[in-house]
């Protein structure tokens, strides 16, 4: 059974506020950099808000991770108001805190239309076309994997020394893994595995599939409760793609599958190819293979992501699918399991919303053309040669978030799938990290430098 959330009304939300003694109320949206933007509202303010709203400058959107803005703004001093609609079945009670709640939020402009800046709502409006032509409803299932670190003489290191799948991971860090399942269950989202992952003190909890704009909230909820409960236990819960340079990075995996009611609309046991996949799956992989330098670059939209994803390091460097596969950027699962299919490219420092929409946006492109994505690669991608990968036609992923955003800045599909004030704003919020990244000098480069010339 897929697991469904209650839909809630304004009035069962304004009801259960009261009879649950909540105070506060905090009305939350991502900005493009996948930050949690918001405010914290108190319980009598709550009806208003439900019904008009919560005013944000449209400038928070033009915000780095640096907490700096971009150069020539669309969304500047001038740019108005948006306001933050509290969506009342995202309502949870946040259990690890003192009478509070929260609500994700659509963005709407001050007539009450979408706002056209609001990467929940380009989901949505993605996901009713998705649903209108494919006949059926969307399903994805995020796994992510995260660090816990802790501080030893001033350097942040990992708060166990675990090894990869091993009890002992999981062992030492009980009251953790216990308190975030029992937490996030409360929360409404269900888990269904937890493992040691391969660093030492890495995680990877394993959430269950739900419709796409559910699970792609699930994997909100997840980022920020996994930082929350690890700061209450005195650690840091990282989502960081690359924190330690001898240590496995952390990647972000999403799970993709199509359903009219009980009836898997990605499978086709008379598929020639032999992975039991219908043409509309192929081409939906298609899709996301043809824009997929583009999905990295919002999926892994740092600096940091670029040092994760390089051959032999489990992270997928080349463009390309196969079965069973994990060097490749989407992996079909064996045919044991449910028929669906795993974007490998992303990373826990992504914006979700805008994540779930790049891919959906890559896949309707593929099916309506008809885009073939050729045989699925049987070797590992990172064994090839740079002729084999010519041959074969296999492209790299983007080596750095600038070559990722000159990819991101030429697909004009993707722009106006997702929304052309969304593409273009989000390509200098990120052409802006880079800058201030590629212009800084580290302890690192100065002593190297600094000793040799």
């Amino acid at each position: 059974m897929v697991a469904t959330q209650q839909r809630l009304t304004k009035e069962q939300v304004l009801q259960m506020v009261e009879e649950q003694h909540i105070e506060f109320i905090r009305i939350e949206f991502l900005d493009y950099t996948g930050v949690t933007r918001g405010r914290t509202i108190r319980k009598d303010s709550l009806k208003s808000a439900l019904e008009k709203g919560v005013n944000f400058s449209t400038a928070i959107m033009d915000f780095t991770m640096f907490d700096t803005y971009v150069p020539d703004p669309v969304y500047g001093a001038n740019g108005g108001d948006f306001f933050a609609m509290p969506d009342p079945e995202t309502f949870a009670i946040l259990p690890h805190r003192k009478q509070t709640a929260r609500m994700f939020c659509d963005l709407v402009d001050e007539n009450g239309n979408p706002w056209e800046g609001c990467p929940r709502g380009a989901l949505k409006r993605l996901l009713h076309e998705a649903e209108a032509l494919l006949g059926g409803k969307i399903f994805m299932a995020y796994e992510q994997e995260a660090y816990l670190l802790k501080e030893e003489e001033g350097r942040l290191v990992p708060a166990d020394n675990s090894t990869c799948f091993s009890s002992d991971g999981v062992d030492i860090q009980e009251e953790f893994v216990q308190k975030f399942v029992e937490t996030i269950g409360k929360m409404g989202v269900e888990t269904e595995q937890i493992s040691s992952e391969y660093g030492p003190g890495q995680l990877e909890i394993n959430l269950k599939y739900d419709h796409c704009l559910k699970a792609t909230e699930d994997q909100i909820t997840f980022k920020q409760l996994f930082k929350h409960l690890a700061r209450d236990m005195g650690m840091i819960g990282t989502l960081a793609p690359k924190p330690f340079n001898d240590f496995a990075g952390s990647g972000l995996h999403v799970h993709m599958s199509l359903y009219n009611e009980d009836n898997n609309l990605f499978k086709d046991l008379n598929d020639e190819k032999g992975l039991e996949l219908s043409e509309n799956a192929y081409y939906f992989i298609g899709g996301i293979l043809h824009h997929g330098r583009s999905i990295v670059a919002i999926g892994a939209p740092t600096m940091n992501s670029y040092k994760r994803m390089v051959p032999g390091s489990w992270a997928p460097a080349h463009i390309c699918y196969g079965s069973g596969n994990r060097s490749v950027l989407v992996r079909v699962p064996e045919k044991r399991r449910e028929r669906r299919f795993e974007f490998r490219g992303a990373d826990g420092t992504c914006n979700p919303y805008l994540l779930s929409a790049a891919l959906i946006a890559a896949g309707l492109h593929g099916i309506r053309k008809r885009i073939d994505p050729g045989e699925p690669l049987e070797v590992d991608a990172g064994n090839l040669s740079n002729n084999e990968l010519e041959a074969m036609g296999i492209e790299w992923v983007p080596r750095n978030l600038q070559e990722a955003m000159d990819s991101l800045a030429k697909d004009t599909i993707l722009a106006d799938s997702i929304g052309r004030p969304i593409w273009q704003e989000f390509i200098k919020v990120k052409r802006e990290e880079w800058n201030k990244h590629f212009y800084r000098i580290d302890e690192w480069e100065r002593s190297q430098y600094a000793v040799l010339y």
